[in-house]
């Protein structure tokens, strides 16, 4: 189960994208924490979080401009952005604006 549980939402909850791989103990912890926990778990929200925090760490620095940049020229979607940048997202964003603000500022005064 925990092998289906991880969706790709990338069309907007259609669930046709399916990240499958061997989850062994995985899935045997999941169920056994699941029986055990007071109301259960909700192993696709942990599925997901999980998923989503390994790929953030996974990115280098230059991933994350490369990524901005296709979003940028529409070839990511912003919410599959937001998701992998997380804050730097916006933070991005007002770094880029800012160096476009001064690389248009005129700077011939400050010329010898």
């Amino acid at each position: 189960m925990l092998e289906s549980a991880i969706r790709n939402d990338m069309s907007q909850g259609s669930y046709d994208d399916t990240i499958k791989f061997r989850a062994g103990a995985l899935k045997e912890a999941a169920s056994e924490l699941d029986a055990v926990h007071l109301g259960g778990i909700n192993i696709s929200e942990l599925a997901r979080a999980g998923l989503t925090d390994m790929l953030r760490r996974a990115m280098t620095d230059e991933d994350k401009i490369t990524l901005y940049e296709r979003y940028k020229v529409g070839e990511v979607s912003e919410e599959a952005t937001r998701l992998l940048l997380g804050n730097e997202f916006d933070l991005l964003q007002e770094d880029i604006e800012e160096f476009a603000t001064v690389a248009e500022d005129e700077t011939s005064q400050y010329l010898l």
